[in-house]
């Protein structure tokens, strides 16, 4: 492995510095004092990092960055940033940078940095190899997409994956927040540790500061053992806060410390824990906005929201839907022989907006399995047939019909029949199966006069 670090900053103090603890860790450093005479470098030889400051006499260190990564692709580098240009660093992140340091800095940190990209070095090293030996079947299925929109999303992962820093995801609900960050934790350093998700809106206010920092024996009521945390649970590896703008005022001011501190005290104790753990936030609501109603801390949102990732609803990305369906279809199938899809069944599919996105298209494929399961071919009629489930109808046909009842009959109640024989007769268990209420599901045996 190449342990050649190249320094690339004006100050001559602070480039020596830096010098003499590189040699100290067992790397050879090179320094260069402008950005003209850093590309010269480069282009003669490789580097295994760039330590680049942002400012430079002769030209900024973005358009340092942009060249040397013209003329070496994959060079690693980590930007040097004083305070006031962190959100450059980050936009350099974007652009292909793989971290950034802030000044001033402690050795510490410094010293983890680096140890940090040739770690991450050595592991893509191997990966490429297992690449090659595995060939397609190394692929991730969890994610699906070859849209643009989706290929940019691929690409911000990619980075992510990289690097330490921050990531909030943004997307509706049903777009796949949770999936994107499982991958990007699975192609981290921190992938052989563990991913402890949790929704934040799910749990109960006065329940929520206990699950995250836990707690120990005697400190409220109830608490007759000590409880370990989920910020310790992640110890190692990432932890994954969804929903993170239905958290509380009250524990975003504590949120925010252990993000600054890396350090949780869990409740009723004294003794604080210091946390080695990867953040990945997530939200569909407007944080901003939030932040400007008093609602979210603007300290927090900044900590958190240090590398966006934005996911496109399913109406952004038509192209995806029949890639997706199919995707579904397989996975319903369980096991029997796989089935067709017309084209005109397909192309009703992309006509839908579908409002729940990527989970609201997976429910209904589960759906429309049970109608075709004797079937070899998804047909444009099974599509319409299936449409009129649910509670409400007119809002999620994927198509207007004006002869929707002449398709109907026959296949809703086969339906209906189908779910009633593998719920046993239970019709709650049945109308989970169709998701839809139990009162719907009465109404549809009512009409076509069906005994329990």
């Amino acid at each position: 492995m190449n342990k050649t670090v190249l320094v690339v900053d004006d100050d001559k103090r602070i480039a020596n510095l830096i010098s003499i603890r590189l040699k100290k860790e067992g790397y050879s450093p090179v320094s260069v004092f402008d950005g003209r005479g850093a590309l010269e470098w480069i282009e003669r030889q490789p580097a295994g990092l760039v330590m680049l400051d942002i400012r430079l006499p002769d030209m900024s260190g973005v358009e340092v960055l942009r060249e040397a990564l013209k003329k070496r692709p994959g060079t690693c580098v980590i930007m040097i940033s004083a305070h006031s240009d962190v959100k450059m660093a980050v936009e350099c992140i974007k652009i292909g940078a793989f971290d950034f340091l802030e000044k001033p800095f402690e050795f510490a940190a410094f010293d983890a940095k680096v140890k940090h990209v040739f770690r991450q070095m050595s592991l893509e090293e191997e990966v490429s190899t297992l690449k090659t030996e595995l060939g397609d079947s190394y692929k991730d299925k969890s994610l699906i997409g070859k849209s643009d929109s989706m290929l940019k999303v691929f690409q911000l992962m990619d980075l992510a994956a990289k690097s330490d820093v921050n990531v909030l995801i943004h997307g509706e609900s049903g777009t796949g927040k949770e999936l994107v960050s499982r991958a990007i934790h699975l192609n981290s350093l921190q992938s052989q540790g563990p991913f402890v998700a949790v929704n934040c809106g799910a749990i109960p206010e006065n329940l929520i500061e206990s699950e995250l920092f836990g707690h120990e024996k005697g400190a409220f009521t109830g608490a007759v053992s000590r409880k370990i945390g989920k910020f310790e649970q992640a110890q190692g590896g990432t932890i994954f806060l969804d929903e993170i703008g239905d958290l509380p005022l009250a524990l975003q001011v504590k949120l925010l410390r252990v993000l600054q501190e890396r350090e949780v005290e869990r409740v009723g104790g004294g003794q604080p824990v210091p946390v080695q753990i990867r953040f990945v936030t997530a939200t569909n609501q407007d944080l901003k906005a939030m932040v400007s109603d008093g609602k979210f801390r603007e300290d927090l949102y900044y900590r958190i929201n240090v590398f966006p990732i934005r996911i496109p609803p399913l109406r952004e990305r038509k192209a995806d839907i029949p890639e997706l369906f199919l995707h579904f279809v397989k996975k319903n199938r369980n096991g029997k022989p796989s089935l067709k899809t017309d084209e005109k069944a397909l192309r009703c599919l992309c006509d839908y907006d579908w409002p729940g996105n990527v989970r609201e298209l997976e429910n209904f494929v589960a759906r429309l399995m049970l109608l075709v399961e004797d079937k070899n071919i998804v047909t444009e009629k099974d599509i319409y047939a299936m449409a009129a489930f649910g509670d409400d109808a007119s809002k999620k046909d994927p198509v207007p019909l004006n002869d929707r009842a002449s398709v109907m009959g026959e296949a809703e109640r086969k339906l209906l029949e189908k779910a009633l024989q593998e719920a046993g007769g239970n019709v709650t268990k049945a109308s989970k199966a169709l998701q839809m209420s139990r009162d719907s599901f009465y109404r549809k045996m009512k009409k076509y006069q069906m005994a329990r």
